[in-house]
Order: structure tokens, then C-alpha cells, then sequence
């Protein structure tokens, strides 16, 4: 499903994202912060695509003016009222409000669309822009998770919860 503003749109990832999608997943800066294979090769996309699951799973291309600045994902976590996300901003689009206007619209969609109880994302403790942002989006910081989140390049790392929630 197609998200926009006036300033953003969130593109469902299909086939036609290859090139871009796998470029992006392998900038240095980008691949560090997120949880994929390195070097991200097409295979990995490919198994993105075909990937079928039991739960709610969304992951889009972040558009700014026609040209691809990132990507954003979500699913449900353990309960389908609760969902976990992430988010990916390509280096040239650092600063610009873009992940900002990206999480406020998924979220946005997950409270409308499924009726979500509870919006979360993890950070790492030294990734204060994206603290920043999720901040801005109004979601709390609720504790840090030792040796919780597991990386494929980097084994169990502390992250801290953030999380939104309705009421």
C-alpha cells in the first residue's frame, strides 16, 4: 500500500527496487545500523520478496522529489496490536526530516490501518539521530535491553526500547 505526504511517499519494495534496495543495504554507514547480511547480495532480496510469513510484514522505498533517500519497515511483534520497526536513510539524506516524516507516517498508517495499541523500535546507545527522531515522533524511551538484539554481522548488542502508545 502506497503511503504519502507532500514531502514523502513510502513505496512498497518489489522487484523493480533491486539495484537501489541491494546499493543501499551495502553503504558502510547504513549496513552498520542494521540488521542485514554483509555484503547484501540478490539473493537476499530476492528472499525478501518471496518471504512468506504468518504475521503482518511491510517494507517500503522512502521516495523524496522521485529519487529513492532510504527505506522503512514494520511487523507485527508476538501480538498482532503490537508492531516493531526500522528505518534506513540514505547518508545524502541525513538531516532532512525524512525519517522523521517516515516513521510519523508508518505510524500513523499501523494505528488506522490495525488498529496498533503499541508502535517500537530499538536503538543502539550511540545512535542519537535516530533517538532523535523517534523522540520527535513521540515515542518514549522505556530502558535499555542488554544483549538483546541479535546482529548477523555482530553478534547480541544492547539497544534501548522505544516505544508509542495509544492510550
Amino acid at each position: 500500500m502506497l503511503l504519502q505526504t507532500q514531502e514523502i511517499r513510502l513505496v512498497p519494495v518489489d522487484a523493480s527496487h533491486k539495484d537501489i534496495f541491494i546499493a543501499l543495504a551495502n553503504i558502510p554507514e547504513i549496513n552498520h545500523r542494521v540488521n542485514k547480511p554483509f555484503p547484501y547480495l540478490e539473493t537476499h532480496f530476492d528472499e525478501l520478496l518471496n518471504k512468506k510469513t504468518a504475521f503482518v510484514h511491510h517494507t517500503w522505498m522512502i521516495e523524496k522529489a522521485g529519487s529513492i533517500a532510504g527505506v522503512i519497515n514494520t511487523a507485527a511483534a508476538r501480538h498482532t496490536k503490537v508492531f516493531q520497526g526500522g528505518y534506513w536513510i540514505h547518508p545524502d539524506y541525513w538531516g532532512k526530516n525524512i525519517a522523521t516524516d517516515a516513521v510519523l507516517l508508518m505510524r500513523d498508517f499501523l494505528f488506522e490501518r490495525y488498529s496498533a495499541i503499541r508502535a517500537q523500535a530499538v536503538v543502539e546507545p550511540d545512535n542519537t539521530a535516530s533517538m532523535r527522531v523517534l523522540e520527535k515522533c513521540g515515542y518514549i524511551r522505556e530502558g535499555m535491553l542488554r544483549k538483546f538484539y541479535p546482529s548477523m554481522t555482530r553478534d547480541l548488542l544492547d539497544v534501548y526500547m522505544y516505544a508509542y502508545v495509544r492510550g
